[in-house]
């Protein structure tokens, strides 16, 4: 038993003699050499100037917002508010709503969604608020694609009795769509 932990001590010592040998030979060879920073110095130089350009364009931004903040001893008038104006489509009636509440509640006739009565609102709200261009259009669920294409149409186009008038061709092109809260009529004092 002695003699195989012999033999393995001998192939030990070999080894150990020839690492020796080649860790002095790369010692001798490369132990003076100098570490290589011109590759480190460039991409420093690019990131100097990537972060100088970055933070120019940064300052720009927010040099563009300009702040007119009013003094106290200047009285300004009050902003109009926009009109928000909302036509809300449900399963048996629309509603006309601004931002103070219901204008006008349109009952349905036996062939659907009275587009007339609707377009003849829509005139009078814009002959009140002329540079008014927006609308919300809230539907309900079971309103048929059909139905909520016509009142676009009503409230986008003028008709041609109210633009000999004077008002322009198209009353509220601007039309965002919405799901509606409910799906019964709102009474016309309440809003929708």
């Amino acid at each position: 038993m002695t003699t195989p932990v012999l033999l393995e001590e001998e192939d030990q010592a070999p080894r150990k003699a020839r690492r020796t040998r080649r860790l002095e030979r790369h010692l001798k060879r490369g132990g003076n050499e100098e570490l290589n920073i011109v590759s480190m110095i460039d991409v420093f130089a690019v990131l100097v100037f990537f972060l100088l350009v970055s933070s120019s364009i940064a300052a720009a931004r927010l040099n563009v917002l300009s702040l007119n903040l009013p003094s106290n001893d200047q009285a300004t008038p009050p902003e109009k508010l926009p009109l928000q104006l909302t036509v809300s489509l449900l399963p048996g009636a629309m509603v006309v709503s601004d931002r103070n509440g219901a204008i006008r509640k349109l009952d349905n006739t036996p062939a659907g969604y009275n587009i007339q009565a609707l377009s003849e609102v829509l005139v009078e709200t814009k002959k009140a608020a002329p540079s008014e261009n927006s609308l919300t259009l809230l539907v309900a669920p079971d309103v048929p694609y059909d139905d909520v294409v016509k009142v676009m149409d009503a409230a986008r186009l003028t008709p041609a009795e109210a633009r000999n008038l004077g008002l322009p061709r198209e009353l509220y092109p601007l039309i965002s769509l919405g799901d509606a809260q409910g799906t019964t009529p709102v009474s016309p004092g309440a809003t929708p």
